[in-house]
């Protein structure tokens, strides 16, 4: 691999060896470089998202207890680190995460979706007066988690005039998330795919300007059952399975999606970060390090 000056106005090819290093963190030697053209020495660490990290041994770790229902203080008590250490570490990933999943959907070019399916998954921030909807759209046939982005909605139900009292009036964004989300995957998901989802009244006007050629079907909501947090259908054969059992998963891995949980979300950009995370881990390692194509 050819590595290029920090500078990026030198040429490539006038990097040469410098010696290296021990990484006493964790425990590699490290190839040192210098630019013939500028002088400038650097490694092979320098403008990565790890550089200067003092704590790597523990990263592993902390992604995978992210996506376990893990909550920040408890994962540093268990990976034995500051619990300021695991917030850098959680911006660490959410950042690598994002560009990972970036990576992945560009690779999903050269082998679109066929099904997709999608729906949106109901938390809160804070409070339940203050409720947030999450996109998310999965490959029915590989099982891979497409996109999920987070929304903030209007309270609705009994909740509306309680949230409006409190509060004031929420503005609902949703729409401009259904929009942003499925703008990513025009490239990803084939023009007749056959695309499906329950019946909210949001989803088809959406659906039909991106993909007017798909075939998209649309079923009515049933009953959730006790299980799957809420979101598996008390049903004997449920249309949309492979949404609503993903949804029932990140719910079961995300700690702020659990139902009935003292950790909630305290900010909309949080979550979207850990959900970067948990796609990224569901994609690459759940699912067995399966790649498109």
């Amino acid at each position: 691999m050819k590595r290029n000056c920090p500078k990026k106005t030198c040429h490539s090819d006038q990097i040469i060896k410098d010696g290296s290093f021990y990484r006493s963190n964790d425990s590699r030697k490290i190839q040192r470089f210098k630019c013939k053209t500028c002088g400038a020495r650097f490694s092979a660490s320098t403008g990565s998202l790890e550089f200067m990290q003092k704590k790597r041994r523990v990263n592993f770790l902390l992604l995978k207890l992210f996506c376990a229902k893990v909550t920040q203080k408890r994962a540093a008590r268990i990976a034995g680190v500051n619990k300021t250490t695991v917030a850098r570490k959680f911006d660490y990933w959410a950042r690598k995460a994002k560009l990972k999943n970036e990576s992945f959907r560009e690779r999903l070019t050269k082998s679109k979706v066929h099904h997709m399916q999608f729906d949106d998954l109901i938390t809160k921030e804070i409070t339940k007066l203050k409720p947030l909807s999450v996109t998310v759209a999965v490959d029915a046939e590989r099982r891979f988690i497409l996109a999920a982005n987070v929304a903030q909605i209007a309270a609705f139900g009994h909740l509306a005039e309680a949230s409006v009292k409190k509060y004031g009036k929420r503005k609902s964004e949703h729409i401009m998330v259904l929009d942003k989300t499925f703008r990513a995957l025009t490239n990803v998901v084939h023009k007749r795919a056959l695309i499906e989802s329950d019946e909210h009244r949001n989803y088809e006007p959406i659906i039909r300007s991106y993909f007017p050629r798909a075939q998209y079907k649309q079923y009515k909501s049933e009953k959730a059952c006790v299980a799957g947090q809420g979101e598996l259908k008390k049903v004997k054969h449920d249309p949309i399975f492979k949404i609503d059992h993903t949804l029932a998963m990140m719910r079961d891995g995300v700690s702020t999606l659990v139902r009935r949980t003292w950790c909630v979300t305290q900010d909309p950009k949080r979550l979207q970060g850990h959900l970067e995370i948990f796609i990224y881990y569901y994609n690459k390692y759940y699912l067995g390090g399966l790649t498109p194509g």
